[in-house]
């Protein structure tokens, strides 16, 4: 196998692997790596759009947000078997891209403790994801996707049981969030959604916790933790006079 295969191989293997650590399927990058092989697509991946910025990809911003840099395809190009391949321009577009992303991705990991998951409506089989820069990306909503989810779902917590208007009577009625099993960040620009299979009820704790790592945690993996963690509540002393 010569350097090119083995730069095809290498790109291929981070797309299998951004899909099962990440979620994140690239099916266009991986068409592209068959159909012209893996320095042809590196290549033109590295391409400036202007004579001082080069332009990002929607892989390289999802898997960064994804903490997981080492799945690029530019941290793949500046591996040392691989810089012979590439001009001096083209790896100093890699260099940049993942310098100044990177940044931007230890930004939002740092106000992690500040910016809590907004609640997302994506709706049964409709078209999202059509991103928009606010402080972080936000993406189109639908309004049936959230009615759907809870008709099929209800309104309690899918993490700890929480129903709002149990413990806040009126004033809690129909209130709780919705969470992508998938996140949003991770998905194609646009993609079919479903409602019922791929968003489920959590109130605003739990989804703040299925969001605070790096990693966005399953409703399951939460629940574990919360299983190994939690603690009974010891009673209050009994205050009597004398």
């Amino acid at each position: 196998m010569d350097l090119q295969d083995e730069l095809t191989e290498a790109l291929a293997d981070g797309y299998r692997r951004a899909g099962d650590e990440v979620g994140y399927w690239g099916r266009r990058f991986l068409q592209a790596v068959r159909r012209n092989g893996g320095l042809v697509t590196a290549k033109r991946m590295l391409r400036r759009t202007s004579t001082t910025a080069s332009r990002p990809t929607m892989g390289l911003d999802a898997l960064l947000k994804a903490n997981r840099p080492d799945l690029t395809v530019e941290a793949i190009v500046l591996r040392d078997q691989f810089r012979t391949l590439f001009t001096p321009d083209e790896l100093k577009v890699a260099e940049e891209r993942l310098g100044e992303y990177g940044k931007q991705a230890a930004r939002h990991v740092a106000d992690k403790e500040r910016l809590y998951p907004d609640e997302l409506e994506p709706g049964q089989k409709y078209m999202e994801g059509a991103r928009r820069q606010i402080r972080v990306n936000a993406y189109e909503r639908n309004r049936r996707a959230r009615q759907d989810c809870l008709k099929h779902h209800g309104l309690r917590c899918a993490v700890c049981d929480l129903l709002f208007e149990h413990l806040y009577g009126e004033l809690g009625k129909g209130f709780i969030h919705v969470h992508h099993l998938r996140p949003l960040a991770l998905c194609d620009s646009a993609y079919r959604l479903d409602a019922v299979e791929d968003l489920r009820p959590v109130c605003p704790n739990c989804h703040a916790m299925l969001h605070y790592s790096d990693k966005v945690l399953s409703i399951e993996e939460l629940k574990a933790r919360m299983s190994r963690h939690s603690q009974p509540v010891a009673p209050r002393p009994c205050l009597t006079n004398g």
